[in-house]
């Protein structure tokens, strides 16, 4: 469903990728983790082509996108859902016409159309009376959930969550978990970018682990805990 092959991006003189290779197959949650400047956030964007590799190939489902102009590319974000960090909400927007927007953007729905998904979504991420209410309004986890919330006002194929629970306290990161194992079991893929490692082994499949520019470790879970080298349980112990 989405395979990355040989991705190579540098930054100035520094070469970030140096020929980065996974697969995520359907219906998989993969976590892609690795240390603070390893590129990958970069990655992720690069899956729906707001970056893009210096070389290599992104396989979309079968259809390789690095090539692609902005017109093919708004059709793969129709798609492929982006769950940004901080929520990406607009600030001149209630909640309701953040969700509202890709629908009047991307689709001849009509009104009652719409409102009848946006109290749908709402309902299910348990924000039934924020419709009215401003960015500014909601707590850091309410405004992740918004953020999910309207990432998947286009039944996307696929999500990709990036840093979905930093700086949440333990309740509302249980509640973003509990969301993404939800989403898992109506067969999304989905590939996870992260720092919070008890919410990668809780919502992940398998993971793979950058390390100087490549995959240094891609496994499942039990892999990881039975690999003999210990690369990733060094770098969860913050010894590598």
């Amino acid at each position: 469903m989405i395979e990355v092959k040989n991705f190579r991006k540098s930054f100035g003189s520094k070469e970030v990728h140096k020929g980065i290779t996974f697969s995520v197959k359907k219906g998989e949650c993969m976590g892609l983790i690795g240390g603070s400047g390893v590129g990958k956030s970069v990655i992720l964007r690069s899956l729906i082509g707001l970056e893009k590799p210096d070389s290599g190939e992104i396989f979309i489902d079968g259809e390789e996108i690095t090539r692609y102009n902005e017109n093919d590319l708004v059709e793969i974000r129709k798609k492929v859902a982006y769950v940004f960090q901080g929520g990406a909400l607009f600030d001149s927007m209630t909640v309701y016409e953040n969700l509202a927007y890709p629908l009047r953007e991307h689709t001849k729905k009509s009104e009652a159309e719409i409102k009848k998904m946006i109290s749908d979504q709402l309902g299910e991420f348990g924000l039934p009376a924020a419709e009215g209410l401003y960015p500014a309004n909601l707590s850091g986890g309410m405004q992740k959930r918004v953020g999910l919330a309207r990432a998947l006002m286009m039944q996307p194929k696929w999500i990709l969550y990036d840093e979905p629970t930093a700086g949440l306290d333990p309740s509302n990161t249980r509640k973003i978990q509990e969301h993404i194992l939800k989403l898992k079991a109506t067969g999304i893929t989905s590939i996870l970018v992260t720092h919070d490692m008890p919410t990668a082994f809780a919502v992940c499949d398998k993971m793979s682990f950058i390390l100087d520019g490549k995959i240094a470790f891609e496994g499942t879970l039990d892999e990881i805990h039975q690999d003999k080298s210990g690369i990733v349980k060094k770098f969860i112990d913050g010894e590598g």
